[in-house]
């Protein structure tokens, strides 16, 4: 037995020492660019990389070893490469000149921004720092005129203007009503309807949602929406799929949502910028003539501290406006990233009338409409106007603003 136990222990050590000699790994030098990509975890590596690539003077070795990078980029999908509050912008292609545009610098092609190539290959990159909780649109623009997306990075936000690029920093926390949840009970969008208005001397089309089991409902708060047709729209505002959330949960209050479109049926012209700044037929046509239809077709609570108005950018303008205007048709106003390119301020300055409930404002702080809504909130806080001011490290943006809806929603109708 003792033999038999020597001649085991022999053999197994045989076997354990084949195997170690079998499985050393190849010895490599420090700093070699092969072995630091095995290990391309932080930011900080791929900085010591692309530098130690810049500093290799062998221009084939050079492009051989940023192609190596680049794989690796992509088979991380870590196109940029997001880290604490830095970002690294990547872009690959022949061309002369890259800049990456958005959010971050009002779209508009600033050296800031300009991209610098890796030694003598075809890659670019940006390092850029930005607010933790951060979430931008952006776009890449090559050879000083050629508008493209981040195909590297699939991340995307709808606009007015079609897709764009899109990141956000770690700390970034969207809404979760934004989520659409197939199995809930979900509310019914209309048709589109039009309105022959006399007040405007144009149809309006709008949609007009009504939450589910809207049959055993009555006397229901109405929100009235302008720039509608994004607004209802999935990826851009999705606001139906936040009143869906949020009233299957019992967060809020069941609604009727009335989304308008400035968009011309007849013409297909947005007519947006003549309609939302102060303009008093559109105005007239709200209290006149959109509002006694809703109320007479549905099973809305005809009083004024039921009904909501929500805009954004002109459209926070516009909503700001009809506070003013009509005091006694909304008492719950809200303005996303409001643009007030009217006398807006100057006018809540001035009246001591003002006889809303409630008022909420939002805008991002990148590139947004912060002066304007900060100069606003001081005139509301003046005169005693209760209300919710909300910024956001965002531009101007669908994403910012979808994001928000939940908090506006939940402050006019929480139940």
């Amino acid at each position: 037995m003792n033999k038999l136990w020597v001649f085991i222990s022999y053999i197994t050590i045989v076997i354990i020492s084949f195997l170690s000699m079998n499985c050393k790994t190849e010895e490599v030098e420090p700093g070699n660019s092969d072995q630091s990509l095995l290990h391309l975890k932080t930011i900080d590596n791929l900085i010591e990389i692309i530098a130690s690539i810049e500093g290799t003077s062998d221009t084939e070795l050079q492009v051989r070893k940023v192609d190596e990078l680049w794989d690796s980029l992509l088979a991380q999908k870590r196109i940029p490469w997001i880290s604490n509050d830095t970002i690294i912008f990547l872009y690959k292609g022949s061309v002369t000149g890259v800049n990456f545009v958005g959010d971050m610098n009002g779209w508009s092609l600033v050296d800031e921004y300009r991209a610098k190539k890796i030694g003598n290959s075809s890659v670019w990159y940006l390092l850029k720092t930005f607010p933790p909780d951060a979430r931008i649109d952006y776009k890449i623009v090559t050879n000083g005129s050629n508008w493209n997306l981040d195909s590297n990075n699939p991340k995307k936000q709808l606009s007015g203007f079609g897709f764009n690029s899109a990141f956000s920093m770690p700390e970034y926390d969207s809404s979760v009503y934004l989520v659409e949840n197939p199995i809930i009970e979900k509310g019914i969008l209309s048709e589109p309807i039009i309105i022959s208005s006399s007040n405007l001397n144009m149809n309006v089309r709008l949609w007009v949602y009504l939450p589910a089991n809207y049959e055993n409902m009555l006397n229901l708060s109405t929100i009235y929406v302008t720039d509608g047709q994004e607004y209802k729209q999935k990826g851009m505002g999705s606001m139906i799929v936040v009143l869906d959330n949020l009233i299957y949960g019992n967060l809020i209050k069941p609604v009727i949502a009335v989304f308008v479109d400035p968009v011309n049926p007849n013409t297909n012209q947005n007519q947006r910028a003549e309609l939302f700044l102060n303009n008093i037929n559109y105005a007239n046509f709200f209290e006149n003539e959109l509002i006694p239809y809703i109320d007479a077709h549905y099973k809305t609570n005809p009083d004024a501290q039921t009904r909501a108005i929500l805009g954004t950018s002109y459209g926070g303008n516009n909503a700001a406006w009809f506070g003013y205007q009509i005091p006694e048709t909304f008492k719950l106003i809200a303005a996303q990233s409001p643009a007030f390119q009217s006398n807006v301020l100057s006018l809540y300055s001035g009246t001591t009338t003002l006889g809303m409930a409630k008022f909420f404002i939002t805008t991002g702080v990148i590139y947004d409409t912060e002066l304007y809504a900060n100069q606003f909130e001081e005139i509301l806080l003046s005169k005693g106007i209760p209300y919710k001011y909300v910024k956001v490290n965002e531009g101007h943006s669908w994403g910012n603003w979808s994001a928000l809806l939940d908090d506006i929603l939940l402050y006019f109708f929480e139940k």
